[in-house]
């Protein structure tokens, strides 16, 4: 879809967010951007890694992307980084003090690790 606005998107199609400093789950329904599909439930989380650092903000998905026709893998990339930046917003990144001082951007964010393990 040409000119979505995902941030309203994202707002207007949560199903649940549970997100504070040490990570957590934002869930929207995207069944509306994928019609072909069933039911496109998107997510975006993050892992707490211990000493005051969240790793970097993941995308998990109900479906297969790879499935998706090329047009609509377009609107799955642009989505799934709305949907990152967007909980990226919602808690500032995560994390404790020192994510704030020594991790303060979204793109320095994403070059953390995903798992502690």
């Amino acid at each position: 879809m040409k000119n979505t606005n995902y941030t309203q998107f994202i707002e207007d199609n949560t199903k649940s967010c549970d997100v504070s400093y040490r990570g957590g789950t934002l869930k929207i329904d995207a069944s509306e951007l994928f019609p072909e599909l069933d039911d496109a439930t998107m997510g975006a989380y993050q892992n707490y890694l211990g000493g005051g650092i969240a790793g970097a903000i993941q995308i998990g998905t109900n479906f297969n992307p790879g499935d998706l026709s090329e047009s609509d893998q377009v609107v799955f990339k642009d989505l799934s980084e709305a949907l990152k930046r967007y909980f990226y917003n919602i808690n500032n990144g995560g994390g404790d003090d020192y994510m704030v001082e020594e991790v303060n951007s979204y793109e320095q964010n994403q070059t953390l690790p995903k798992s502690a393990y």
